[in-house]
């Protein structure tokens, strides 16, 4: 560290500044140290100028003032920069963290102090040292990345917002958030437009030896029950049944060997979509609480979209497992399947910090039961992960009665893996497979079958069960198969996903309800039926996946993202204008006070409103809203008392200065 004495560390969080600086201090006693929080963002670009953007539209140049609440954080932190030698940027580790160093960064500028970066995913003395250790510069890639987000978001949610708040009465759009509407009305669609169809299983079954036989394929050679070949309907069945003998020959047997792995390191949407399946806790439920967790030390940085983990701590977990389990149990983490598209995984999976840590251990070092769950949830995940899963042969038989196929399988278990660990009280002890399915543990005894082909099974017609059964409509999505989905698309990314959720039930496009399929509601249907309507190609997934590999470039120095948000405002700005056009020229209510003006939608943050469109010319000052099932009401003001006049007048007052300010800014 040469000759530096003072030196200041920004960090975002003040629940971290104590652990940090007893971490420095005891690494570096030479040095002293002063630990601040920024609060996190201490800017934020202002809704004034064009489109109310704060941006300047020609150059793509945003504009950004300090935020008004972060005032005190930023006297304090100009303050003790002026006598250090040395001020470090601690924020997070992402994007995000990024541009909040570069912005404290700024406050600087005319300061000629010596200003790095310093990153860390763990809040560990040898993360935080090791971080120290290995100063940079802000990375101007990273922050030109965040900032591109940001006016990428504002720019599409600004503009068509307001068009949709004016076609509408509803408040929102946003580039991610309406793609995921989307989803969930599409699917809304399906199942309700779902008809059902009734069928015919047929099995064989052999109750006493385990057989069950399952009918797969017709006398051509064609599946059935598959809704791409056809369904076995009356009187089909019976014909079917008629025809069959009482041989079942083995035409063909495989055994294959297999290994059920269903934990896997977690990433940002496996922590979410696993807290909600497993805990019933709603993407905000697990964010804040997994943030803590993470400012306390106990788990690695909480948004990320890898899933490995450091070979450092492979082998700590491999000691640990040989220490504490059966050596033969540890196994190298799996690998995720297919490609990675728009991947971002500068650090780790979500995991603790250390493994030692164990849940009873440490359970009174938490502040509430939600943390010590989750904690549980991800410590037990991240063991598993690190552990044979059960293995062992599946068996497949293939039989052929007169021409009709039937088939059997049997998975054999001859090791359980981690399904062998004795049943701790802090294990959620839950395992789902990829739709979120209960794993079957499979103990069941032996068939009595051969294992080779070319034998024959005998057995009684009175064998043969006919059973009814019905097609299934598609499963609603729930908050944790949404953020799959998510994912599975390339929209959003793991910073975005509890806002995306957060926001559609704030809007009341959609239910949440505890542990259960989201429920879309009207405001749902109508915002999203009209931004599909005008704006399709905006919204559609692919173009806004296609955005997120952009971002990905401009975060590698690849792409200048000037021209590209240019090209996307002048597009889209040119769109809008001529919509609005449009939704003025439809508007065809008339208002009933006037019997000359039209109801048009106003802007109201609470309930949909209406109003006169000749209040600005004759004053006609009739207003709407729109009531919980649905009917409009007129708002009829209350009457005002003498005393409460100047007060009312005074706030009216107020608040409209207010707008004007802003406005001219």
């Amino acid at each position: 560290m040469g000759k530096q004495k003072n030196i200041l560390v920004l960090v975002e969080s003040p629940t971290k500044i104590n652990k940090i600086k007893n971490f420095l201090e005891t690494g570096h006693p030479e040095v002293k140290f002063e630990v601040l929080a920024s609060g996190g963002h201490i800017t934020k670009i202002p809704n004034r100028g064009k489109d109310n953007l704060g941006i300047d539209v020609q150059t793509m140049t945003p504009e950004f003032v300090n935020d008004r609440s972060k005032t005190k954080n930023i006297t304090a932190i100009k303050k003790a920069g002026k006598k250090a030698d040395l001020i470090v940027l601690a924020s997070d580790p992402d994007r995000e963290g990024e541009a909040i160093a570069w912005h404290l960064k700024s406050l600087f500028t005319d300061e000629n102090k010596v200003v790095k970066r310093m990153t860390f995913d763990e809040i560990t003395p040898e993360a935080v040292l090791a971080a120290f250790d290995q100063l940079r510069d802000v990375d101007q890639d990273l922050v030109n990345a965040q900032i591109s987000r940001q006016m990428l978001d504002k720019i599409i949610g600004f503009l068509i917002s307001g068009v949709l708040q004016k076609a509408t009465g509803l408040l929102s759009a946003g580039r991610v958030q309406t793609p995921a509407l989307n989803i969930l009305v599409t699917r809304d669609k399906e199942i309700k437009a779902f008809k059902e169809i009734a069928y015919q299983k047929i099995k064989v079954i052999d109750e006493q030896k385990n057989i069950h036989l399952d009918l797969n394929k017709d006398q051509q050679g064609v599946l059935i029950n598959k809704p791409e070949t056809y369904y076995l309907i009356k009187p089909l069945d019976e014909k079917i049944i008629n025809e069959l003998t009482t041989e079942y020959k083995c035409v063909d047997y495989k055994g294959a060997e297999f290994e059920t792995r269903s934990f896997k390191p977690y990433s940002t949407a496996g922590l979410l979509q696993d807290g909600f399946s497993k805990l019933r806790l709603s993407s905000a439920q697990i964010t804040m609480t997994a943030q803590k967790l993470y400012e306390e030390g106990w788990v690695t940085y909480i948004r990320t979209d890898a899933q490995r983990y450091s070979e450092s701590f492979i082998q700590e977990a491999h000691d640990y497992i040989d220490k504490n389990y059966d050596t033969n149990l540890f196994a190298q983490p799996l690998k995720p399947k297919g490609k990675q598209g728009n991947v971002q995984d500068a650090h780790e999976s979500i995991r603790p910090t250390h493994l030692s840590d164990t849940p009873w251990k440490i359970a009174d070092q938490f502040d509430n039961d939600l943390q010590k769950r989750l904690y549980n949830l991800i410590w037990w995940n991240t063991l598993k992960s690190l552990m044979h899963g059960p293995s062992g042969i599946n068996h497949r038989w293939t039989f052929d009665n007169n021409g009709y196929e039937f088939k059997q399988s049997w998975q054999e278990v001859k090791n359980l893996g981690y399904q062998i660990l004795d049943l701790d009280q802090t294990d959620e002890n839950i395992e789902l497979d990829d739709n979120d399915q209960l794993v079957s543990k499979n103990h069941e005894t032996a068939p009595a079958l051969e294992k080779n082909n070319d034998f024959i099974l005998n057995l009684g017609k009175d064998h043969i069960v006919n059973e009814n059964a019905k097609t299934a409509p598609p499963n609603m999505y729930n908050q944790a198969s949404l953020v799959r989905e998510l994912k599975r698309l390339g929209l959003g990314r793991p910073s975005t996903y509890n806002p995306i959720l957060t926001k559609l039930q704030d809007r009341s496009y959609v239910k949440y309800h505890k542990g259960k399929p989201i429920v879309v509601e009207d405001k749902g249907y109508i915002a999203n039926n009209y931004l599909y309507a005008e704006f399709p190609d905006t919204f559609d997934v692919g173009y806004t996946a296609g955005m997120e590999e952009n971002l990905d470039k401009i975060s590698e120095g690849e792409l200048d993202f000037h021209p590209w948000l240019k090209n996307i405002y002048d597009e889209l700005s040119t769109k809008v204008e001529a919509e609005k056009l449009k939704v003025k020229a439809e508007s065809d209510i008339i208002c009933p006070r006037c019997g000359q003006g039209h109801l048009v939608f106003i802007r109201s943050y609470f309930n949909r409103g209406r109003g006169c469109s000749n209040f600005p010319i004759t004053g006609c000052s009739y207003r709407e809203y729109e009531q919980a099932d649905g009917t409009w009401k007129e708002y009829v003001a209350p009457e005002k008392i003498d005393g409460e006049k100047k007060t009312t007048k005074k706030k009216t007052s107020k608040r409209s200065t207010t707008r004007k300010t802003s406005t001219k800014k």
